[in-house]
């Protein structure tokens, strides 16, 4: 562990309730702690008949042209006002988009930063039973630091 609280906060562009419990923890306890937060979201691999650019507004539809680093820079703009709406004033907090499989995305990118502390939701909304989604349960397995689990 690096020693300077470096909180990762993984968000779900789709999902409202990926960061609006999250986003407000991190920064009260990077405030608290004194520490960073950087708040990062994965355009996950994209099945056939579906384009990101729609899913991250909540829309659905399909595109036979993807640019995957377009989506990338699209998933990176969006996570920016996102966060922008959430930060308090006189903090900063870092963003990163990246394309990929969800939990294997979060934990390298928790690898590279030296990540101390990851705070992520529980699940989507619309999953009807106890269990953790199956992104947030392979992060709580496989992170080397701790992670927060936030309903």
């Amino acid at each position: 562990m690096s020693g300077e609280n470096k909180i990762l906060v993984p968000i779900d562009l789709a999902h409202e309730s990926s960061w609006r419990k999250t986003l407000p923890e991190a920064f009260d306890r990077a405030s608290r702690q004194g520490g960073t937060v950087t708040v990062m979201t994965v355009v996950p691999d994209i099945m056939a008949g579906l384009d990101w650019r729609y899913a991250i507004r909540g829309e659905t539809g399909g595109s036979e042209d993807l640019d995957r680093r377009k989506l990338v820079a699209d998933a990176d703009e969006r996570l920016r006002q996102v966060v922008a709406e959430y930060l308090p004033p006189g903090m900063e907090a870092d963003t990163i988009a990246r394309h990929g499989a969800v939990y294997e995305e979060i934990l390298n990118v928790a690898e590279e930063i030296g990540t101390d502390f990851i705070i992520m939701a529980a699940n989507r909304p619309s999953l009807s039973d106890y269990l953790l989604g199956p992104n947030t349960a392979r992060v709580v397995r496989h992170a080397r630091c701790s992670v927060s689990v936030i309903r």
